[in-house]
């Protein structure tokens, strides 16, 4: 019986191994993974390409002024999503921020790779893939903080600007104690008015005014240190897609975990001022 018994066991261990290789088979690092749920969208990208849609919104997304080739966290990211899907013909699409949206609906367009964070809004006419990584707010005033900003209380009666069409021009625009609401389609156009004093308060992205500053450490304008993000203003950065690609937005989302799960985010986002803390995200408590 125990001869037996381990002759089985034996047996199911190598069947294991043989299911498991053929699993294995099919995933998407390896190049065989198919997605074929009805809608055909993953298929129409193996056959004719994709259009991927990005902005000017270093460090995320932009066109390099030396080379002229795209760049930043999410390009890299999607380079490697494309390759281990075997999406070929890669297309991009530099555009303002705001038109991003617009042009994905009315088809010119198929993914959105200038990450978004998922708001009721959005989800109304978006699909949003698995989540990349995430981070908050930062608030820029002039150099030495003139008019004593600190807190989210503190812009009542100020003029304050952010990205349109960002998380925090949703926060902003509900607002109706601000002395005015100035929207941007470039973080550079609103980092300018920071400097020349045509703008009180900037609130974006905290990786994108670290960025800037390092990039002009003389630049008359600062991070609030002590500012304390509203829990709102956090979470995962994700891509969208039109609600009806279902298939090709499994297929990313997949690829998406693996790359967070190998090591590559990891990587990728370190390259452009991010860390590990990124690729988990931590309630904030105010």
């Amino acid at each position: 019986m125990a001869v037996k018994f381990k002759g089985l066991v034996l047996a199911s261990v190598v069947a294991g191994m043989m299911t498991g290789s053929v699993a294995m088979a099919g995933d998407i690092g390896v190049g065989n993974a198919t997605y074929h749920g009805g809608d055909g969208s993953y298929q129409r990208a193996i056959d004719n390409g994709i259009t991927l849609l990005i902005a000017a919104d270093p460090p995320n997304t932009f066109q390099d002024e030396k080379t002229k080739e795209y760049d930043g966290t999410d390009v890299r990211i999607f380079r490697e999503i494309t390759k281990r899907l075997g999406i070929d013909k890669v297309t991009w699409s530099l555009i303002p921020f705001d038109a991003m949206v617009p042009t994905l609906l009315s088809n010119r367009g198929d993914v959105i790779v200038d990450n978004l964070h998922e708001n009721e809004k959005r989800l109304k006419v978006l699909a949003f893939t698995g989540p990349s990584y995430w981070y908050g707010s930062g608030v820029t005033v002039a150099k030495g903080n003139p008019l004593n900003i600190h807190s989210w209380d503190d812009f009542a009666g100020k003029t304050v600007g952010t990205l349109r069409g960002s998380v925090n021009h949703g926060l902003l625009e509900k607002r109706t104690d601000l002395k005015e609401l100035k929207l941007y389609t470039s973080n550079e156009a609103e980092f300018s008015d920071i400097i020349a004093g045509r703008l009180d308060v900037g609130m974006e992205d905290d990786i994108k005014v670290g960025q800037f500053l390092k990039k002009h450490p003389d630049a008359a304008m600062e991070l609030v240190a002590d500012y304390e993000p509203l829990p709102e203003e956090y979470g995962y950065a994700r891509y969208a897609l039109r609600k009806e690609d279902v298939d090709l937005n499994s297929a990313i989302s997949r690829a998406l975990a693996e790359i967070r799960a190998d090591g590559t985010m990891s990587a990728i986002i370190k390259e452009f001022g991010y860390t590990d803390r990124n690729l988990w995200f931590f309630p904030v408590k105010n």
